[in-house]
């Protein structure tokens, strides 16, 4: 992701298509939009983690459940099965968010976290997050939420100064059947409260990635203020 420094020809826009938030006049940007948009009308009817199942085995660690019993977090802490399940969930994840092939775990710059919701009945995956250690982040500016309500070629700018930043959110993903049931919210507890041994990473130490619309009003609502920090 790049940042709006002032560049006239490299400003931040939101496609009204696929909601991906991009730098207009950024070669990477645009790469990236690009494929986004591709494979969002390819895979529009269907398809990704919706249809994935996992079920119970070693290397999993229980860190939520729901109140009603229907659905379980679990962190997929270790192991060569373990490794094959979140290598499978984030290329399922990839295809449901429309992200390029790899681009979860290849493309992250250190060790790659990932926890699972899974529905008791079928053992379905019904959400997945990914998250990663990091460092340095960019806060949007407080427009953010109505620019990512407007048309496509909308401003979303960020502060171009870093801010420390320790938990980074790669990915996270909840199936439509499954949203407002706080899958999401416990999702990211648990990254925070697993990122760094004795230490819960306050929200606002929390960074995004890429952020579609969803995923803006995701951050926005989770950090309980008008901004929060991107990479």
């Amino acid at each position: 992701m790049c940042l709006d420094l002032g560049q006239s020809s490299m400003r931040h826009a939101t496609c009204a298509r696929c909601g991906l938030v991009y730098a207009k006049g950024d070669p990477s940007d645009e790469k990236t939009h690009a494929q986004y948009h591709a494979k969002f009308l390819a895979n529009a009817n269907g398809g990704g983690a919706g249809a994935m199942t996992l079920k119970p085995g070693e290397g999993q660690s229980a860190v939520w459940e729901s109140e009603d019993g229907e659905a379980r977090c679990v962190a997929l802490d270790g192991g060569k099965a373990t490794k094959s399940a979140i290598e499978r969930v984030a290329r399922g994840i990839e295809r449901e968010l429309n992200m390029p092939e790899d681009w979860i775990l290849q493309q992250a710059k250190g060790a790659v976290k990932a926890y699972v919701c899974v529905s008791k009945k079928g053992h379905r995956v019904v959400g997945a997050l990914f998250a990663e250690k990091i460092a340095r982040a960019y806060r949007t500016l407080p427009d953010v939420k109505n620019a990512t309500d407007a048309t496509e070629g909308t401003i979303v700018s960020h502060v171009g100064v870093a801010e420390n930043a320790v938990c980074g959110i790669r990915a996270v993903w909840v199936h439509s059947s499954a949203r407002r049931a706080g899958l999401a919210r416990a999702m990211l507890n648990a990254a925070r409260a697993r990122a760094v041994p004795g230490y819960v990473v306050a929200a606002a130490e929390c960074a995004f990635t890429q952020p579609t619309e969803s995923g803006t009003a995701l951050a926005l609502a989770y950090c309980e203020s008008d901004t929060f920090l991107v990479y």
